[in-house]
């Protein structure tokens, strides 16, 4: 795929544009509650898109800086949202099936199927595709890792998640709204392993992040709140995920997108918003852009109330995809080895 081609479905770009955000992201989560700190991360992940394709970067979480890895700019290495291993691999998912074909986005249709993507140390891509019973799945938007190394990806799959017609929300009454569905991953195959039911039609669930005590994802949708929150506005909301059933709890609402993430040991979500400021900047213009600036934003966010802290704030060289972005685990660092004393012998 092209650079050009990395764009979120249309539903999605239609729920991004209104909240004023441009696009340039196991049992182990069961105890959901669990208060659990860590020390800060300091090194993030992004993917930066050029005419070449694209290319992984590092970011430096203190501030804001990108490093471009040594691997060649590869369109293979275009990830629509990233995670990062305990080992400290990291991973991509790609490839949007979100329409049929003759719907009103066929431009999509021609995305191919879902690719999990595996970068090497300087940033190599090498992918392989993701299936159910050896059949290639239909869409994937987001992956994640947990503490303990097990895959969960956000996907569609025509055959085992159950899809409806002519849903009561969709863009268009022509159109098949499809469901998106949490998936295992069997990483040295690709093959998928489905957790519980399919979400909500046209109700996407974008980004994923497995945290110590729980698993989050952002729910876009132009209806009111679950929850009950007024007013009934255009809202971003988040969700808990149950990792052994699948099932969302709606939590805080938030007016932007974002690429976020956790390390796995803690319950802190560390969040980029990439962001256009325009002539007359929005309530949530970041602090310190001057109008006309795109930018990109790192900083925390509560899932619980939707709150966005900002940290740092950055010119975007080139184009992001808006879910891209992962933090990588902190490097261990090995127990002090007690000096022995020595034993003399006469």
């Amino acid at each position: 795929m092209t650079a050009k081609r990395i764009v979120l479905p249309i539903l999605v770009a239609a729920l991004v544009a209104a909240a004023f955000v441009l696009p340039f992201g196991s049992s182990s989560n069961s105890n959901a509650n669990a208060v659990v700190t860590t020390a800060a991360p300091t090194l993030g992940y992004t993917i930066i898109a050029n005419d070449a394709g694209c290319d992984l970067n590092t970011i430096d979480l203190a501030t804001g800086a990108l490093t471009d890895l040594p691997a060649p700019s590869s369109e293979a290495a275009c990830a629509n949202d990233l995670a990062v291993a305990p080992d400290g691999t990291v991973y991509g998912i790609a490839g949007f099936g979100f329409f049929a074909v003759g719907s009103v986005g066929p431009a999509a249709d021609s995305l191919g199927n879902p690719q999990l993507i595996t970068f090497s140390a300087n940033g190599t891509p090498s992918g392989q595709t993701l299936a159910v019973g050896g059949t290639p799945i239909d869409g994937g938007t987001s992956i994640a890792v947990d503490a303990a190394g097990t895959m969960y990806v956000i996907a569609i799959n025509e055959t085992t998640c159950d899809a409806g017609l002519n849903g009561p929300k969709s863009i268009d009454p022509s159109d098949t709204t499809a469901y998106n569905c949490l998936f295992t991953v069997n990483i040295a195959t690709g093959e998928l392993t489905q957790v519980g039911d399919g979400f909500s039609p046209n109700y996407p669930v974008l980004g994923l992040a497995s945290c110590a005590s729980k698993m989050w994802a952002q729910t876009p949708g132009l209806m009111a709140p679950l929850n009950g929150n007024e007013p009934a506005t255009i809202g971003l909301p988040w969700a808990s995920i149950d990792p052994t059933t699948g099932v969302p709890t709606e939590a805080g609402i938030s007016t932007e997108l974002f690429g976020f993430d956790c390390l796995a040991t803690g319950d802190t979500i560390y969040a980029m918003s990439t962001v256009f400021v325009g002539p007359a900047p929005p309530s949530f213009e970041p602090k310190g852009a001057a109008p006309g600036q795109v930018v990109f934003v790192l900083g925390t966010v509560d899932p619980s109330t939707g709150v966005f802290t900002e940290s740092i704030i950055s010119n975007v060289p080139t184009t992001m995809p808006v879910l891209a972005f992962a933090v990588a685990p902190l490097p261990v660092v090995p127990d002090p080895v007690a000096p022995v004393t020595p034993i003399f012998t006469h």
